[in-house]
């Protein structure tokens, strides 16, 4: 990840953004808001969980590398 400084991050800094649960909701349907108007169709419901899995796995914050 690139440091762009030493403030808050946008998590951080943005109370909407730190609820995981609203946050991945709010992802996902503004993604599936903006694919319906690029011609998709609507997100299957298995679709939206395997997104919905996957956001929530990057969701949990990774160990720090060792250097």
């Amino acid at each position: 990840m690139t440091d762009f400084g030493k403030g808050p991050t946008l998590k951080e800094a943005s109370p909407w953004l730190r609820d995981n649960d609203a946050r991945i909701e709010q992802i996902l349907a503004v993604t599936e808001i903006n694919s319906v108007v690029e011609g998709l169709p609507p997100f299957q419901d298995d679709t939206r969980e395997r997104i919905r899995g996957r956001l929530t796995d990057l969701s949990v914050p990774s160990p720090m590398p060792e250097k």
